[in-house]
């Protein structure tokens, strides 16, 4: 090769390796790489975290603030027009009149019926217009469940001697514990027993408040339960 071509061909070779080794040459060759950014979570992390947040709703005790799941609740004025046809159909008077304020799911109420009482009256509100909220609190043999309206109910377990209040928002009942259940006897509407029982579901997560109403005039009773979500922790001012 003559002295002219190998010049040529080194400064062809030079000018070869300058272009390769400039930054932006290489940034345009150079592969196109991951972008920034969060990672998917993979499903099976993603039902981890659901369930452990369920979980953590999850309660040990009835003591706590709850909110009243409409969804999975019954419907009380329903239990009770049942109740009253079943009655009519078996010849019985018509069953336990449905009375009380106008209120809860869909307007549930009535007349008031004559002589009824305000203990009745009570009570029968009790059955159709349940409390949009409950909170209950526990000192020792005793549990104060006080509902959205502020009315009262204390559950005495040590079987002491209640007083009889006056006063329309508060009312003292003895109460036992059956198994895991809060179970109270009462005088019901107009006659009949009365038992209210407050418990939690099976996984801790709610409140059931199951009322169970015999008015002596037929051989089924009336179950009407209402169902409580824990309320927010914001809202919750004793938890379990």
């Amino acid at each position: 090769m003559s002295k002219a071509l190998r010049l040529i061909f080194a400064i062809g070779m030079a000018t070869l390796l300058c272009a390769f080794a400039t930054p932006g040459y290489l940034s345009a060759q150079a592969p196109p790489g991951p972008l920034p950014g969060a990672k998917p979570v993979p499903p099976s992390q993603q039902a981890a975290a659901g369930q452990a947040q369920r979980q953590t709703q999850s309660r040990t005790s009835i003591v706590g603030a709850w909110k009243l799941n409409l969804d999975d609740s019954d419907d009380g004025r329903k239990k009770m027009q049942q109740s009253r046809g079943q009655n009519r159909g078996n010849g019985g008077g018509g069953g336990v009149h449905i009375g009380g304020r106008t209120g809860g799911r869909g307007g549930w109420g009535g007349q008031r019926g004559g002589g009824e009482s305000d203990d009745d009256r009570r009570k029968m509100q009790e059955i159709l217009n349940p409390s949009d909220s409950l909170t209950i609190v526990q000192k020792d043999a005793e549990f104060d469940l006080t509902d959205g309206e502020h009315d009262q109910q204390v559950f005495y377990t040590d079987g002491r001697k209640l007083k009889k209040s006056k006063d329309s928002s508060y009312q003292e009942l003895a109460a036992h514990w059956d198994g895991t259940e809060l179970t109270s006897d009462d005088k019901g509407p107009r006659g009949g027993k009365m038992t209210r029982i407050i418990e939690l579901s099976p996984d801790g997560r709610q409140l059931y408040k199951t009322i169970h109403l015999d008015n002596g005039r037929s051989a089924s009773a009336v179950v009407v339960r209402y169902v409580y979500d824990p309320a927010p922790a914001a809202e919750t001012k004793q938890g379990s």
